[in-house]
């Protein structure tokens, strides 16, 4: 049986680089049933799509006037760096994100006070590690929402 995953994903918004970051639950799938994990990741997609639309109409557009277009930058199946990011959302947070050696939209992400702390973090973590980081991280300032701040 597939266990139940977080994915974080990170959009930038152009032409002005507002960035938001979403975190949405795949449910368990069995393994052996692809039906099954195909319905899930739908889930994952289906709940991705509902936040950045209400994101977009409900905050973006109030807040800047411009016309955007939104592409994915990164994501991420892994527990994050610090625990800001497994709390709440509906807020804004500067968050820390490292491409790793598998290309993009593969990133490591998460938050911690300095560059410095976020790869002791990661160093310490080996289900980082193993995504492969490579230095450096750069710094982000995001609106962050979860499948659990927004009514559907």
């Amino acid at each position: 049986m597939g266990a139940q995953i977080k994915i974080f994903r990170l959009f930038s918004y152009q032409p002005c680089g507002h960035e938001l970051l979403v975190r949405v639950v795949r449910p368990a799938a069995p393994n052996a049933d692809q039906g099954a994990l195909d319905a899930a990741d739908d889930v994952a997609d289906s709940a991705t799509e509902h936040l950045s639309t209400w994101w977009e109409q409900r905050r973006l557009q109030t807040q800047c006037p411009h016309q955007h277009t939104s592409n994915l930058v990164a994501e991420m199946q892994e527990e994050p760096v610090g625990e800001d990011l497994l709390g709440s959302g509906g807020r804004q947070l500067g968050i820390w994100t490292a491409r790793t050696e598998y290309g993009a939209p593969w990133m490591v992400l998460g938050t911690a006070a300095t560059e410095a702390e976020f790869w002791q973090q990661v160093q310490d973590d080996p289900d980082l590690l193993h995504l492969g980081p490579l230095e450096p991280a750069e710094r982000r300032q995001v609106h962050f929402l979860t499948d659990e701040d927004v009514e559907r």
